[in-house]
């Protein structure tokens, strides 16, 4: 449920409900599992078992949005929430993001992934439509059955296309872009690539 607030600092963060598990390390370096109840674009608010210190640096690792850090700005007996403290591009990304889980919460879709996502959000790609026309794209997630991706064109639902060079078919329009399944599983181990990639160039 949503935390109690003034309505005023509500509207100024533009937050959302928006529930996602993840864990979080403080200060100290203890970790501990944690919820996330409340998102935008500049900060969340994490519900967890042990409160930090207003103004100390948090570390957490959030399902569907990667790897975040902060510092607290508000805390109450069991959670806090915290201003990011990320470059600007990654803050874009995982703007884009919250747009899209918010956006999958309010239309009501189910969660059709039956396999770990990896957050690629931004991440290019192209998309090739069955006549070889070739279209950029950018990877909203992504796992080794199908991916979400911004584009610009909407072949319709059942169509074949390729993304990268993995062959997949649409499967449901997404405001700005268009998800597919892929017509084979696609190797794990080059997802797993990727997430490592950016997770160093986060550290840089």
């Amino acid at each position: 449920m949503p935390l109690s607030e003034p309505e005023s600092e509500r509207r100024r963060r533009d937050r959302v409900v928006l529930t996602l598990p993840g864990r979080y390390l403080l200060a100290d370096g203890m970790e501990f599992p944690c919820e996330i109840v409340e998102v935008s674009s500049i900060g969340v608010a994490i519900r967890g078992p042990m409160v930090g210190d207003l103004g100390e640096r948090v570390v957490a690792y959030v399902q569907e949005l990667g790897r975040i850090e902060g510092v607290i700005v508000r805390r109450a007996a069991d959670w806090f929430a915290i201003d990011l403290r990320v470059p600007s591009s990654r803050l874009q990304k995982i703007g884009k993001k919250i747009d899209w889980l918010v956006r999958q919460q309010a239309d009501g879709l189910p969660e059709q992934r039956s396999q770990e996502r990896v957050d690629q959000a931004q991440e290019l790609t192209t998309l090739r439509s069955s006549d070889g026309r070739e279209f950029s794209a950018s990877l909203i997630d992504a796992s080794t059955k199908g991916a979400a991706l911004y584009v610009d064109v909407a072949p319709p639902v059942g169509a074949a296309v390729t993304v990268g060079e993995q062959p997949a078919h649409v499967s449901r329009h997404l405001e700005g872009g268009i998800a597919v399944t892929f017509d084979r599983e696609a190797s794990a181990e080059a997802f797993q690539e990727i997430e490592r990639a950016r997770a160093c160039e986060e550290r840089d």
